[in-house]
């Protein structure tokens, strides 16, 4: 027990070492899009992410049903996120900084990237009960597909907005070419991306986890098309992941304010000039 303590308080104290580093950098707030590092290493490019001027005072923003209900959202998330992590912030159970220490406990803990993705996905299916995501798939997603999309782009945007902020429920490309009426998502500017500030963890503890939940347990198709320069992401329920979107969203490099970057940096060289995040994990 006394050797998890001191795991835990070890892997906490650098997520929150990382996070007072991410705060304390460029805080100019003034968008360039690519630019070049001042880092020793040759052809490193790195995002500059929405400006930081026009960040929005997230606690303000709530769901539909309002802070009281976001509050036992974030309460419960946090809860199972705890139980599938093993280890627990010491911050209160409503306060979201705790949840994101998690999240960088969770990415600092495991190498392998796709083993992060493996915790973030139980952590959503823990949230139901076994037997729903399979009844789910036999009793709406393949029989009525087009309502079970309309009606999970609802429920995440009823239980979703005190995670990633503001939303609006849009019109989006779905499977076959289409445009699916009212069955997709739009985060204006996503709180989890903004805070943890890093793409390997919207990527590998958000996008891929979700993404495989609805589109394997679920039996619903969804894409979660991020855009790292103005914080945006589009969920499009009814559209099935392509390889090609994948392998674009993984290629982006290090957000110039990442919390791990100092790190990172040294890892891109002439062999990856694209200055890709190394801790974006291999592509499946």
């Amino acid at each position: 027990k006394d050797l998890n303590r001191k795991k835990t308080s070890a892997l906490l104290s650098s997520a929150a070492t990382a996070d007072a580093d991410a705060s304390g950098a460029d805080g100019t707030g003034k968008s360039t899009n690519y630019k070049k590092s001042n880092s020793k290493a040759p052809k490193q490019f790195f995002i500059e992410g929405p400006p930081l001027e026009t960040k929005p005072n997230y606690d303000e923003i709530h769901g539909p049903l309002g802070p009281f209900f976001d509050n036992i959202f974030l309460i419960v998330f946090r809860s199972k996120f705890a139980q599938n992590v093993g280890i627990d912030s010491k911050l209160p159970k409503n306060d979201y900084q705790g949840l994101m220490e998690l999240t960088s406990a969770l990415n600092a803990r495991y190498a392998d990237k796709e083993q992060v993705g493996n915790v973030a996905r139980n952590v959503l299916r823990s949230l139901f009960p076994s037997w729903l995501p399979g009844a789910f798939g036999v009793m709406f997603a393949k029989p009525f597909p087009e309502f079970s999309s309309r009606m999970n782009a609802w429920a995440t945007w009823v239980a979703g907005t005190w995670l990633m902020g503001e939303c609006e429920i849009n019109d989006c490309e779905v499977d076959g070419g289409k445009i699916g009426h009212k069955q997709g998502l739009l985060v204006k500017r996503c709180r989890f991306l903004e805070e943890c500030g890093c793409a390997s963890v919207c990527v590998n503890s958000c996008k891929i986890p979700t993404q495989k939940f609805f589109n394997e347990d679920m039996k619903l198709p969804l894409t979660m098309t991020p855009d790292y320069e103005t914080g945006e992401c589009q969920f499009s329920f009814g559209l099935t992941p392509t390889k090609k979107g994948e392998s674009e969203a993984m290629d982006t490099p290090c957000f110039q304010r990442c919390p791990s970057s100092g790190t990172l940096r040294q890892w891109h060289s002439d062999s990856d000039p694209s200055g890709r995040c190394h801790e974006m994990g291999a592509e499946e």
